[in-house]
Formats: C-alpha cells, structure tokens, sequence
C-alpha cells in the first residue's frame, strides 16, 4: 500500500498535513509524520509510530459542502 496523506487549512497558522506511511519490514506498520508549511517547504513537527491503521468515512448531516474537501493522496480507500 502506498502513503496516505491529509492536508488541512487551520483557522490560525501555517498550512498542514499528516502523511501515514507504511513501515515495512519494521516493528511497526505504519508511521504518522505531521508536516507544517513552512517558508514554501514542508517541515516535519512529528512523528508517532502505528501498528495499525484504520480510517472511517461518514455522511454526517452536520458536514457540509463548505466544511468538507476531501482529498486523498495516493493509496486506495477500499484496502
């Protein structure tokens, strides 16, 4: 499987985005490493280790279309 990445606009602060990234062969299967924008350039602020990974779409009546941009990078949702 491939990265997953989640970029979001913050009401205050630079750009960010979380990329999970598989891990293989390694103690863990996945790492989470969060990035900020930062002068043009991604910097990483952090990173935990996952052993597994699992992510949950809903059609929630309070979302709107205004509030909502999904966007996947690379990955397949149905894996």
């Amino acid at each position: 499987m491939d990265a997953l990445s989640l970029q979001w606009t913050p009401a205050q602060g630079p750009l960010r985005k979380l990329v999970f990234e598989p891990q293989s062969g390694g103690e863990y299967a996945w790492a989470r490493i969060e990035f900020e924008l930062s002068e043009s350039q991604w910097r990483e602020v952090g990173i935990e280790y996952l052993e597994e990974l699992s992510f949950t779409v809903t059609d929630d009546a309070e979302t709107t279309a205004s509030h909502a941009h999904p966007q996947l990078e690379g990955g397949d949702a149905d894996a």
